[in-house]
């Protein structure tokens, strides 16, 4: 018998009624203020193996895990002044610390067997009253196919993952819509990982410490490291100056009166925080339109500019590029 995928409300019952599922080893659709997660029980090989499974992620990528106070999260980590600072500052929020794992119970399939974990505290309201049902992290990446458009609502969750998912739960669309910044504080130096939400020199400004870029595209010390990722089933043209013929067009700012649809603006006013927020949608509405391919204009890369030129990067390159 095929699963049918329910959308709930995330309304005090259907919280509860979710965090019984997860509790039995069950996958839900939870949302997040970054983007929506495909959420396990973090301390559960047999629920960790099904997120894998269930996005056809490879096992070598390890999962962020979500907590629902800065106390439970560093108590699973080896941590020190470093993290209490931007612990006290970015969570809850949009940033992720990956250091040395200290809780065993931990499934090691979560981390990817790697000797350290990436954790954060969610601001969302929904996923944090879900979190204090529950005496365990939630593990959590985007709920979608393995290298596609991460989704910012439940709808997109059920386009790619009913039959898949017993429930998602909606909780509206999230308000960032882009995924977490990584920073990596299991050594001296300090690296950033990904870019996000929360700004490199935001970071730096916390800590007075100069961040490193990490180089290693072999290493998967956290999600969002391959280099094809968040990409539509089209192609993508990034830096575009115009359309080609039967192009759709992703605009930063106004879409010029000569421009034919399908043409969409992250943000007419040159918004980067607004652009962020819709550049997921955005290519999904484009990606589901009859055309060839999606030409992007150039975004500023400054702020939160440079995680959505990351991911649109990312989004550009073919499969058998390296």
């Amino acid at each position: 018998m095929q699963l049918k995928t329910k959308i709930l409300k995330s309304n005090t019952k259907n919280i509860v009624f979710a965090s019984e599922l997860l509790k039995n080893n069950k996958i839900v659709g939870i949302p997040t203020e970054t983007v929506y997660g495909l959420g396990g029980r973090a301390d559960n090989d047999y629920a960790i193996k099904k997120i894998f499974n269930i996005k056809k992620r490879p096992f070598n990528n390890p999962l962020i895990l979500h907590y629902k106070n800065s106390e439970c999260a560093l108590n699973d980590i080896f941590y020190d002044d470093r993290a209490i600072e931007l612990a006290k500052i970015f969570w809850p929020g949009a940033l992720t610390i990956v250091s040395k794992i200290k809780n065993k119970h931990i499934s090691k399939l979560a981390t990817a067997n790697l000797n350290t974990v990436a954790v954060r505290v969610p601001a969302n309201k929904s996923i944090k009253k879900l979190l204090m049902q529950l005496d365990f992290p939630i593990a959590a990446p985007s709920a979608n196919r393995y290298g596609k458009i991460s989704p910012t609502s439940a709808k997109d969750v059920f386009e790619e993952l009913n039959h898949k998912i017993p429930l998602i739960l909606d909780g509206g669309r999230s308000s960032v819509g882009l995924e977490s910044t990584i920073v990596d504080l299991s050594e001296k130096k300090v690296v950033v990982l990904r870019h996000g939400h929360v700004s490199s020199s935001d970071i730096e400004k916390v800590l007075n410490h100069k961040l490193e870029k990490f180089n290693n595209t072999k290493l998967f010390k956290a999600p969002g490291l391959s280099i094809n990722h968040y990409q539509p089933d089209k192609p993508v043209r990034i830096n575009a100056l115009k359309q080609k013929s039967n192009e759709g067009w992703l605009a930063f700012g106004k879409i010029p009166s000569e421009f034919v649809k399908p043409s969409l603006s992250l943000s007419r006013k040159k918004c980067l925080k607004e652009a962020a927020k819709n550049l997921y949608k955005m290519l999904r509405v484009l990606d589901s339109k009859k055309i060839s391919g999606i030409a992007v204009q150039k975004v500023p890369n400054k702020g939160i500019g440079i995680a959505i030129n990351d991911r649109l990067y990312k989004a550009s390159k073919k499969i058998n590029e390296r």
